[in-house]
């Protein structure tokens, strides 16, 4: 939530001078001089909240030749139709749809090409627009980084539009429009200036959800899957040095944690390097491959040809080693698979852990745990998607963070201030009342962190519930999920944990 005292705080103890670099660029003339210093003022904001060093450079880089960039024909098409709009009064849409005709031109331009040339330049292009129209519009920095945004606007109420689907690319052009509109609602709500806003979405905002480590995790959980992803040689955030972190198109279910095999396409078609996923996988619209996560921990192994995928035993008839990996990028292993190709390599990195189980039961993982056991019991219990959270990150201590890394139901989340219904910590199997209570005191720190009523731990073989009244200790409810299919037992648990109990 939005707190006037805390904002008016902010500007007087420096804010106001990150205000004046934005009115000046409005007000003032916007020289070659004036734009080199205006995107090394960005890029020390952005690095606040961006830990890609490549994405920080390349914003930089189009900021500072805004300026004299009427060689780019598509930059001088569309920054010339705007421009002859002058002082006509118009609307958001008609500003967009006079732009997408610049840079169309007299070319017959598809809406996937138009939403590309977006995509590729929306910094560019956004900061083009609101240097014109800054009532309207506003320079958008969060390129690769919407889950920012998302945080943002969570921590301070700001009711962002539904996203569009990754094929409606006209939605997806649109989408900044809409993006425009709610934040100056959210300016003039809280009587902001236009320069005001900027100075709250890229310097006071980022600062006070934790900047980076809002959402980058240090202390990784164990991994749970394992993905492809793929690339070659040109890629711009390609890097081999392990402690980088760069952001990358991935599978919408990945969680920090997970291993990462990069396939690199040219020029060796190989398997060569293992990563970690250092942040929950996040849909990015402005991103054109739209689904996106940030990876480090780069492990470089060797390296494993497609042809001898094609040729072993387990690989040769996988369909994506059958479609000689294209369509790669987020692609899951099985553990199986995944722990299979870290022996071909004599890869010395994490394996997943699992267990092969005869008869009709499949859950071999923890994720199975969870995919086919629990999210179905939180529906039965009465709760959508859009009522429970996996991996949330809580602030502990002023600059630190913590993962709960499975269920939390009904969580609420404020700066500092973090509740929930119940949790559930999910694990593949219990077989020790030992482990139990090693589960149980893992559960409870959890619980405590989010002042739950109830600590919930859910196995392939059973369901446990503990009660905040004697500290998530003993069991107030039990039962295997053959007794779960017995109403009466069903009912028992319903009255505990049911949606609106």
């Amino acid at each position: 939530m939005f707190n006037k005292f805390v904002w008016d705080t902010y500007l007087k103890a420096g804010g106001n001078d990150t205000v004046s670099v934005f009115e000046n660029i409005i007000d003032g003339e916007y020289s070659t001089d004036v734009g080199i210093r205006y995107a090394e003022f960005i890029r020390n904001l952005h690095s606040n909240y961006c830990p890609c060093r490549r994405i920080v450079e390349e914003t930089y880089s189009a900021l500072r030749h805004l300026v004299g960039d009427t060689d780019d024909g598509f930059i001088a098409q569309a920054c010339y139709a705007v421009a002859e709009l002058g002082e006509v009064e118009c609307e958001i849409n008609e500003i967009l749809q006079v732009f997408k005709k610049g840079i169309a031109g007299d070319e017959p331009f598809l809406a996937k090409d138009l939403f590309a040339e977006l995509s590729g330049g929306i910094e560019y292009y956004s900061t083009f627009l609101w240097i014109y129209y800054p009532d309207k519009f506003v320079p958008y920095y969060f390129k690769h980084n919407f889950n920012v945004l998302n945080l943002i606007a969570d921590e301070f109420d700001i009711d962002l539009p539904s996203l569009p689907k990754k094929k409606d690319y006209e939605g997806r052009f649109n989408y900044y429009g809409n993006i425009c509109k709610v934040l100056h609602n959210f300016r003039i709500k809280n009587n902001m200036s236009p320069y005001e806003l900027c100075a709250f979405l890229y310097d006071f905002a980022p600062k006070y959800i934790g900047g980076v480590d809002s959402y980058i995790i240090n202390d990784l959980p164990e991994p749970k899957s394992a993905y492809f992803i793929g690339g070659d040689a040109k890629d711009a955030f390609n890097t081999a040095t392990p402690d980088e972190i760069t952001a990358w198109q991935a599978n919408p279910d990945t969680r920090a944690g997970d291993m990462i095999v990069m396939y690199r396409r040219t020029p060796v078609s190989s398997v060569e390097s293992v990563w970690r996923s250092v942040s929950i996988g996040f849909n990015d619209p402005f991103f054109y491959y739209y689904r996106c996560t940030y990876i480090s921990n780069c492990n470089l192994i060797r390296q494993v040809h497609l042809k001898e995928l094609q040729q072993d035993v387990v690989f040769k008839d996988v369909p994506i080693v059958r479609k000689n990996m294209q369509g790669i990028n987020g692609i899951e292993l099985l553990p199986s698979q995944y722990n299979h190709l870290m022996d071909m390599a004599g890869a010395d990195v994490a394996r997943l852990q699992y267990s092969a189980i005869d008869g009709d039961e499949s859950f071999s993982t923890e994720k199975d745990v969870e995919n086919k056991l629990v999210k179905h019991l939180i529906e039965k219990l009465g709760y959508s998607e859009d009522d429970y959270v996996q991996q949330l990150r809580i602030r502990v201590g002023n600059h630190n963070f913590k993962l709960i890394p499975d269920f939390v139901i009904n969580p609420v989340v404020s700066q500092g201030h973090y509740s929930a219904s119940f949790l559930i910590e999910a694990k593949l199997s219990i077989p020790t009342l030992s482990f139990l209570e090693e589960v149980k005191i893992q559960a409870r720190s959890y619980a405590k962190q989010l002042g739950a009523k109830y600590s919930v731990i859910a196995s392939k073989e059973k369901v446990w519930v503990m009660s905040s009244k004697d500290d998530y200790s003993k069991e107030i409810f039990s039962a295997t999920w053959h007794e779960l299919n017995d109403s009466d037992s069903f009912y028992e648990l319903f009255r505990l944990l049911g949606k609106g109990k």
